[in-house]
């Protein structure tokens, strides 16, 4: 790509920006593909994920699809997961100029944001009490370890991940499902966990970016589980490090967005200096301050930052299989028998995931629906699968 040797490649940032390049140009033709089918859609800026020990376990949006290519010894991996976002049109159109659209997101506390919403989340959601921190304790070591990322793409293009060790998302997960971490049954319930909250936390902070006047949407949240690797933006996004403590264990909180630095940040002249001389992002080892005496840690005073994420309400009827021959044939008049049985529950979803049942009621000529049962976290957590 850069027309040069292999061995005159100087640093993995070069590196990095090829693959980045490379699925852009990809996804860039699928994009074209959709939006001539009448589709909209927007592509985020790409991440990667590098090391020598991981594995991606991507949300089970839809059966993935895989592609193999391979030039002499070497093969190229293509996989694909593709899903209707229902609602999704209005948030990714854009009338805005660049100078408009970093203005808003300059207007943005991000900071505040992050580290107010990774409070109230864990207190709220998983009962435990985390507090913002300014450098990683004596004798923490990043053992086997969780990574939940979301992108973000339409006017806000930046990247969010939250990590944590294995055996605190463990804890996590029991502290979501009220039972014990030894009656945790497998690695999905874990995953489904750090998922929900890095989506919730990622929606927050959307919803800022919404409120600004800016529009977004942001990708379903993926997994990367190991030991050693790392998921960062290519360089066009500078992600900036935020750390949490509870009770010992660290939480790992990374975002950015496309702009020349996030709001507030500002760069010493050593930082200035080692990028100019390696082309790398912020370091892992030299996380940036959180200024964290600004930050009220009180658990119930930004209670409403979660409060004001919008939810997608569906009320599933019923369902049923029909051969591609018998859906031929139907025409007006045609009657499609429902698995569901008359007087039964139906189904409510948020975000298209299961959180209650009820049945149906008819007010003043309108339908609507009485909640007759809550569906428990263990039984929401996989329904998102």
């Amino acid at each position: 790509m850069l027309g040069m040797e292999v061995d005159d490649i100087q640093s993995n940032e070069e590196i990095k920006d090829v693959i980045g390049e490379l699925a852009n140009i990809v996804a860039g033709n699928l994009k074209t593909e959709f939006l001539d089918s009448g589709l909209a859609c927007v592509i985020s800026t790409p991440s990667i994920t590098s090391g020598g020990d991981f594995k991606i376990d991507p949300a089970g949006i839809a059966p993935p699809q895989k592609f193999t290519f391979h030039h002499n010894e070497h093969l190229v991996v293509i996989e694909l997961c593709v899903k209707e976002e229902i609602g999704a049109k209005e948030d990714i159109m854009s009338d805005l100029s660049s100078d408009v659209i970093m203005e808003r997101i300059a207007g943005v506390d991000i900071k505040a944001s992050i580290i107010n919403s990774v409070i109230d989340v864990f207190y709220t959601m998983l009962d435990m009490e985390v507090e913002a921190i300014q450098e990683v304790p004596e004798g923490f070591i990043e053992e086997l370890r969780t990574v939940g990322s979301v992108t973000f793409a339409g006017e806000v293009d930046g990247l969010f991940n939250i990590q944590v060790n294995d055996d605190f998302a463990r804890q996590m997960t029991a502290a979501m499902l009220g039972m014990e971490p030894e009656e945790i049954e497998n690695e999905e319930e874990v995953y489904d966990v750090i998922r929900e909250i890095s989506n919730i936390i990622g929606g927050n902070l959307k919803s800022n970016f919404v409120d600004a006047g800016l529009s977004c949407v942001l990708s379903t949240p993926s997994i990367t589980n190991g030991r050693d690797f790392r998921v960062s933006p290519t360089n066009v996004i500078k992600t900036s490090r935020f750390l949490f403590s509870h009770k010992g264990s660290v939480i790992i909180v990374e975002a950015g967005v496309k702009m020349d630095q996030l709001p507030g940040e500002k760069k010493t002249e050593d930082e200035t200096e080692t990028e100019k001389t390696t082309g790398s992002e912020t370091d892992a080892s030299s996380p940036i301050e959180t200024d964290i005496a600004q930050v009220e840690a009180d658990p119930f005073k930004n209670l409403g930052l979660v409060m004001d994420i919008p939810l997608q309400v569906t009320v599933e009827l019923g369902h049923t299989k029909r051969r591609i021959n018998d859906v031929l044939r139907l025409g007006p008049g045609s009657v499609v028998e429902m698995e569901q049985m008359e007087g039964e529950p139906v189904d409510i979803l948020i975000n298209e995931t299961l959180i209650a049942k009820g049945f149906v009621v008819v007010e003043k000529e309108k339908y609507g629906i009485r909640i007759s049962e809550i569906v428990s976290r263990r039984e929401r957590l996989k329904s998102i699968r």
